[in-house]
């Protein structure tokens, strides 16, 4: 134990025992861990974490914690590894942590996983048609016989996909035994070699947008892409297509999407909403060409995540190869919660 690192928890208390679960306890005792949680309540300022990083070696952040810039990270000189008990650190990082050499990991591979299951479970709930015949519960709409027959299977389907980060590469590999036709993807940082290696159709935005039978938006939501879909891409979606978006709802222009929606040409699936939670009087309440799920894509493994950076904790500091470490660059390309609207 006297040789242990010091760990220090820095999210927010009402999330620790959201990660802290008895499995993540027992794997840091299984390494001779020591985590120290916090213990300020409330939201703090950045100023205010200054003396809780003193000596601190290794960092674990989650939602709520702070940019981890020079203010922050004033008197610790010791820092050596952030690992990021949730999925994009975009909010996290800073030029002066890579500076200073510190390795940044996230658990974003393990949530990515998660997401990509519930982006295959919708793709096929959109090829089905299930919206426009199905009966879901008391009150639904009535069984709708004659379009049941509607189905577009897999390996006749487009399926395009905007981004190409570590959902995308998860939901790519879960679609492969499903042999769609075409897996057509959108990323600025997709060359034409690893589009190629990967047997994916690069294509363009609006080309994506036009030919894709079911449309994915799993692209971060950076200043770039923000209201990057507006009603020009939105108005070329083929009839009987479905649009999902498990990514961030900034990608999308709301009050275009609302406007296409209510001609009913297509489907929409979403799981993200400028407003959160989305309030009872919405209009996408009130359309049948929309299912709606709340922000709970990548729920599921939370309980991992912890454990899963304490584990890189331990290939760090036994000299070994991390498996989840991010670049500045790709850290840049992540979500940045700052763009959402705040409650």
């Amino acid at each position: 134990m006297d040789n242990s690192p010091h760990i220090f928890f820095m999210g927010p208390q009402a999330l620790q025992d959201r990660f802290w679960t008895e499995q993540a306890k027992t794997r840091a005792a299984e390494l001779g861990y020591e985590v120290r949680l916090n213990t300020l309540p409330g939201k703090l300022a950045a100023g205010e974490w200054v003396e809780q990083l003193v000596g601190v070696e290794a960092l674990l952040t989650t939602w709520g914690s702070p940019r981890l810039d020079e203010t922050v990270l004033l008197q610790n000189q010791t820092l050596k590894i952030v690992g990021h008990v949730g999925g994009s650190v975009a909010g996290i990082v800073s030029q002066a942590l890579y500076e200073r050499g510190v390795k940044v990991c996230t658990a974003n591979t393990l949530m990515a996983r998660t997401v990509a299951e519930w982006s295959l479970m919708m793709t096929m709930v959109g090829l089905r048609q299930l919206l426009s015949y199905a009966h879901f519960g008391v009150g639904g709409q009535a069984l709708d016989w004659p379009r049941r027959e509607g189905n577009l299977p897999p390996d006749e389907a487009v399926i395009g996909i905007w981004g190409y980060g570590d959902v995308a590469k998860a939901f790519i590999e879960l679609l492969r035994p499903l042999h769609p036709r075409v897996i057509a993807v959108h990323d600025d940082f997709l060359t034409d070699e690893m589009a190629e290696a990967e047997g994916l159709q690069k294509i363009g935005l609006d080309e994506l947008f036009a030919t894709a039978d079911v449309i994915h938006c799993q692209t971060g939501l950076t200043t770039a892409n923000k209201g990057r879909v507006g009603a020009a891409q939105l108005a070329a979606i083929k009839e009987g297509a479905v649009l999902v978006n498990c990514g961030r709802a900034p990608l999308i222009d709301e009050g275009a999407l609302i406007a296409e929606l209510q001609r009913h040409r297509f489907t929409a699936i979403l799981d993200v909403f400028e407003e959160e939670p989305l309030p009872e009087d919405h209009p996408l309440h009130t359309l049948r060409n929309v299912m709606l799920t709340p922000h709970c894509a990548g729920n599921g493994r939370d309980g991992r995540y912890l454990r899963l950076m304490l584990d890189e904790f331990d290939r760090f500091f036994r000299g070994e190869a991390l498996t989840t470490q991010v670049s500045l660059a790709r850290a840049l390309a992540m979500t940045d919660s700052s763009l959402l609207r705040k409650g």
